[in-house]
């Protein structure tokens, strides 16, 4: 795997953990008013994206939003792991995601909808795991891959 860059970013503290992930959902209202919303909401980040924390600064902030102050943290884009149709299952091969199932209530659902993968997302296939046929609903020809999102 290619070393990815890594982002500078505030989280609540009880999350500034090494290794810790996070989907980045945006800015709060009460984010509008900080004075350093800028590294916060740092443009690099994309909403609907997993970040993994990577390392942690010692400074403390204060923070309206995250009880118990925030941290500075470099993070880095997560890899998913995902089912997708065989087809679309080549390494290094960009693909547009579509989910294989949309049924909530089945057992394999976080492998079609995993956190941080958006559906129409483009997205390279970075390794091949192997073929899933644990689909509940049936479903054949779906391999279980590693994806990173491709940037914008």
């Amino acid at each position: 795997m290619d070393k990815e860059e890594t982002i500078i970013t505030i989280v609540g503290s009880v999350y500034a953990q090494e290794g810790a992930e996070f989907v980045y959902a945006g800015k709060a209202p009460e984010c509008e008013s900080c004075k350093i919303v800028k590294v916060c909401h740092n443009a690099k980040l994309r909403e609907g994206k997993r970040y993994r924390v990577v390392s942690v600064r010692k400074t403390k902030h204060d923070c309206a939003v995250h009880e118990g102050g925030a941290k500075a943290v470099e993070v880095e884009e997560t890899i998913i792991t995902a089912v997708i149709p065989t087809s679309q299952a080549t390494r290094r091969t960009r693909i547009t995601y579509t989910p294989v199932c949309d049924d909530v209530f089945c057992k394999g659902y976080a492998f079609c909808h995993p956190d941080g993968l958006t559906e129409k997302g483009r997205y390279v296939v970075l390794e091949v795991l192997g073929p899933y046929s644990e689909c509940p609903k049936g479903v054949k020809n779906l391999k279980l891959v590693e994806m990173r999102s491709v940037p914008t």
